[in-house]
């Protein structure tokens, strides 16, 4: 199926496949800011189409239906957290800052992907069965990089002893809450706010509480 945005038929030459690839780029963005704004429910597909710039056939020539963009948004937001998070735990020596980097790297994250975080805890109710296992997968993957690492802090005797799985839900239900009452425009910073979150985190976690001037990625103490 020719993309009906594509002027010739046939294989595309490179300024055209960049259109293509810009096409897909632009349905996605119009509709997270559809989903955003007005929820899953509300935002119809010829609206995103005229935000995108193109026709509503393009936007099946590229997705099946509404449902796929919804997945397509969950998914990668989920495989771009899991990839910072992999990140932040390997880019210390200390165990335990790793897990303070990872703390803030997903808390900074709700700031600069706030629209995806909304869809993700109001829209994916719409997924059918099949596709919502498939964005629990990837919320398993990112539940098990924590638990993997909150069982080395265990296991070295840095954290308290206990059921792991109910600790990692109570850190993964702290970040996701900041959703529901940060504000961008009030003074509070989220870079502030993370280092406090994460400090109260660490030293309910660890065997001894967290040094008051240990290192953090962003702003100031209270």
């Amino acid at each position: 199926m020719a993309d009906p945005d594509t002027p010739h038929a046939g294989v595309p030459r490179p300024a055209q496949r960049l259109r293509h690839e810009d096409r897909r780029e632009a349905i996605l963005e119009a509709a997270t800011e559809a989903f955003y704004r007005h929820g899953y429910g509300s935002a119809a597909l010829r609206d995103i189409a005229r935000q995108a710039g193109i026709t509503q056939a393009t936007v099946y020539y590229h997705f099946k239906n509404k449902e796929e963009i919804l997945l397509t948004i969950i998914t990668e937001f989920s495989d771009e957290l899991f990839q910072a998070l992999l990140s932040a735990l390997a880019r210390d020596a200390d165990p335990v800052a790793r897990l303070r980097n990872a703390i803030e790297r997903h808390i900074l994250f709700t700031k600069t992907h706030r629209r995806e975080v909304k869809i993700i805890l109001e829209d994916m109710k719409f997924l059918g069965e099949a596709l919502n296992a498939r964005v629990k997968e990837k919320e398993r993957a990112i539940f098990s990089l924590y638990r993997t690492h909150l069982q080395e802090l265990q296991r070295t005797g840095l954290i308290r002893d206990g059921d792991l799985i109910p600790t990692t839900f109570s850190l993964f239900g702290v970040i996701n809450s900041l959703y529901h009452w940060y504000r961008p425009e009030k003074p509070l910073t989220i870079e502030r706010i993370a280092g406090e979150l994460a400090d109260l985190l660490l030293n309910g976690l660890l065997r001894r509480p967290a040094a008051a001037g240990a290192p953090r990625q962003g702003g100031e103490r209270c």
